[in-house]
């Protein structure tokens, strides 16, 4: 059979490339591509200053200008004099609140319409199911309520009892490797593996042997290079259909696909391992045993827990780090050091009216986190001072935007607060604290 390849006559189409229409069309299709967003301009918002042809707003992001996104963020709403404006990132249009009552007003307010997670290609694509950055789907439903449930008030007493053996260790690491307080000592290290532990009690009914545990200090590796990517601004490809059409994943190097397979193992093995013991006849309390009660396939046992793990290493641990006192003063930590200072984008999934203008379906929205932290209109003159009796006498249901808010907000948020607090004044008890 002739193929249509033959059938062209290859002088004809240079001609037609060498005519003044088909320049002209080349221009304005060249032009179009450089300009196009995958939704148009939102009326009557600002947007952020100085942008570039084909990148948009991306190149003083990604820590490029050794600064955050939220930094970057921050500068330019301060620009704009608006705590609310669009920005264009790659081909991708995004909108960015930054005070904490436009937050309150939209996350939670609008909560339904911003249940959704935003795309990331590059990212999502390459992970199994991790209900943290997913979009939402009838799976990630189910498994975010049996979560909750897990992780609701009335289980708190059954997981009490892993954090007995956790903070003694913590007590013992402290004392010995201090030298009784003889010997300056990093403690983040120690926090960050007694956090880990609970979290892998907590899911697995595991125990992170040591701080220099190789397996877990591994899979806290790979945890780390997938947050370090997710709602990252860092690639250029990741907003551009083009790019990643030209630059495949084999070309580009997509440190997830490692990073995923070699956190799924880890998992695989404490899964198998707590199988065994409850096949043994061991009763082993923790998320897991739950989410099977609500006849989630393991799968979805995974990607729940996924959820639970990516956020201890860093979050929660450098949450107790600086605390130098107790009850509410964790609240101020964690508002004034926002461990997350932007969180994962959500999407629209419907029309939201707000002053004025229509924020269309479909457009992603970010939370500036650590800009609102700070806001002086909402607390106070000293935003920016850390005050540990800020919170005295205050019991607010939203201290702080550190866990998120509205309908997507960390279902882990209430434990973390209780773990943070018998850390806390586990040490107040077992130390003089100068």
């Amino acid at each position: 059979m002739e193929s249509m390849v033959d059938n062209i006559d290859i002088s004809q189409v240079a001609k037609g490339f060498a005519s003044p229409s088909a320049a002209i069309t080349l221009i304005l299709a060249v032009i179009l591509f450089i300009l196009y967003t995958d939704l148009p301009s939102v009326p009557h918002l600002p947007s952020a200053p100085n942008p570039l042809p084909f990148i948009g707003n991306l190149l003083p992001l990604g820590g490029r200008t050794q600064r955050n996104d939220s930094t970057a963020y921050t500068s330019w709403s301060k620009a704009l004099s608006t705590d609310l404006f669009q920005v264009r990132l790659g081909n991708q249009r995004t909108i960015v609140a930054s005070s904490f009552s436009t937050i309150k007003d939209l996350w939670i307010g609008h909560s339904n319409d911003l249940i959704d997670r935003s795309f990331q290609h590059g990212f999502a694509d390459k992970l199994q199911l991790d209900i943290s950055g997913a979009a939402m789907t009838e799976e990630i439903r189910r498994c975010r309520k049996a979560a909750m449930r897990a992780l609701g008030k009335p289980c708190w007493p059954g997981y009490y009892s892993l954090l007995e053996p956790s903070s003694v260790d913590l007590v013992g690491n402290l004392l010995r490797k201090g030298e009784n307080g003889e010997r300056e000592l990093e403690i983040y290290p120690y926090l960050r593996q007694i956090i880990f532990d609970l979290a892998l009690s907590l899911t697995y009914g595991a125990r992170q042997k040591d701080a220099n545990d190789e397996f877990v200090l591994t899979l806290i590796k790979n945890i780390n290079i997938i947050s370090k990517v997710r709602s990252s601004t860092q690639r250029f490809r990741d907003y551009f259909p083009i790019l990643r059409f030209l630059i495949p994943d084999a070309v580009s190097g997509n440190v997830v696909v490692t990073a995923e397979k070699i956190r799924q193992q880890h998992l695989d093995v404490l899964y198998a391992s707590l199988k065994k013991r409850i096949a043994d006849g061991e009763e082993v309390n923790c998320v897991v045993t739950g989410l099977v009660k609500d006849k989630l396939s393991e799968e979805e046992q995974h990607g729940t827990c996924k959820a639970l793990l990516q956020a201890a290493p860093d979050s929660t641990a450098s949450s107790v780090y600086i605390v130098p006192l107790i009850v509410s003063f964790y609240k101020e930590t964690l508002r004034f050091w926002t461990t997350t200072p932007f969180a994962t984008p959500r999407t629209t999934v419907a029309d939201i009216k707000y002053r004025g203008t229509t924020i269309p379906k479909g457009i992603t929205m970010i939370m500036n986190a650590q800009e609102a932290n700070q806001d002086k209109i909402w607390y106070g003159e000293d935003a920016e001072i850390f005050n540990p009796k800020r919170f005295i006498g205050n019991d607010t249901a939203l201290p702080h935007l550190t866990f998120g808010a509205g309908s997507r907000i960390c279902p882990a948020a209430a434990l973390s607060n209780r773990i943070i607090y018998a850390l806390i004044l586990r040490l107040i008890l077992a130390f003089e604290i100068k």
